[in-house]
């Protein structure tokens, strides 16, 4: 058998797509590898030395330029990167303890596995932001702006007051933007006021935290605990909640959209 016919019976054996298909994915697929290529060029090693250098001469109200940088598996803890411009960069497994991230563009970084414990990130923008395995304890994402992937990531204690993370579904021509806390802990944070419209917290941990007025409208609940968590005034109207745990919640009477739950018959209550 020549090449051709080997070509040929292997091409006959995919299955059939359109021509408009196929160039959709060839397209998609130099879209990603050309912007995979270009963020690895633009990525610029940069050390604590240089940032603190680049904050101090900074001129006073203009924000510190961190764009594109690469921190990956270095010690930033204790810097004051309030206002910073850090779009981009590239984070992963950083430690950025107890550091002033406050009203910081951190948009499109790379987070994973990073130590933000006691961080500031107050009003901070995480959009498009991968942060899953972080460490957040004690963390305050307090009216941040969060689209992020922060799965398996610890938020003990963490303080998420009026956070932004909703999915806006006005802009979604790419599929449904949320913040993703499946198999997050948790526990004791402070959810006041915070929207989480369309997230996705399965098998999440919320045992004793405060999510009153919080906003959980058409969230993927299923599994997680909320034992002992306050409630009051929670927006759960077109949530999933099969085999969720509710257990010694309060404010159980004034949680909105209860009754147009999804699977509230597989939920478990006191």
């Amino acid at each position: 058998m020549t090449k051709r016919e080997t070509w040929r019976r292997r091409a006959s054996a995919l299955p059939k797509i359109s021509l408009a298909a196929a160039i959709a994915l060839i397209a998609a697929g130099l879209l990603l590898a050309t912007t995979t290529l270009a963020a690895e060029k633009a990525w610029q090693p940069i050390t604590r030395e240089q940032v603190l250098e680049i904050i101090a001469n900074t001129p006073a109200g203009q924000a510190p330029d961190l764009r594109d940088k690469d921190f990956r598996g270095q010690d930033m803890s204790g810097i004051d990167f309030k206002g910073a411009d850090l779009f981009g960069t590239h984070m992963k497994n950083v430690t950025l303890k107890g550091s002033n991230l406050e009203n910081s563009n951190m948009d499109l970084t790379i987070m994973r596995g990073a130590d933000l414990e006691g961080t500031n990130l107050r009003n901070t923008s995480l959009f498009g932001v991968v942060m899953g395995d972080a460490n957040l304890k004690g963390a305050d994402l307090s009216g941040a702006r969060i689209i992020a992937n922060v799965e398996r990531s610890d938020l003990e204690g963490a303080k998420l007051v009026n956070a932004r993370a909703g999915a806006n579904m006005k802009n979604q021509p790419m599929g449904k933007l949320r913040i993703f806390l499946v198999k997050v802990n948790l526990t004791r944070a402070d959810l006041t006021g915070a929207d989480l419209s369309g997230c996705e917290m399965n098998f999440a941990v919320l045992t004793d935290a405060n999510l009153t007025n919080a906003d959980l409208s058409n969230c993927d609940l299923r599994k997680a605990d909320f034992t002992g968590a306050n409630l009051s005034g929670a927006n759960l109207s077109g949530a999933k909640v099969q085999e969720a745990v509710f257990k010694g919640i309060k404010g159980k009477e004034t949680i909105i959209g209860l009754d147009s739950t999804a699977g509230l018959d597989q939920a478990v209550f006191d």
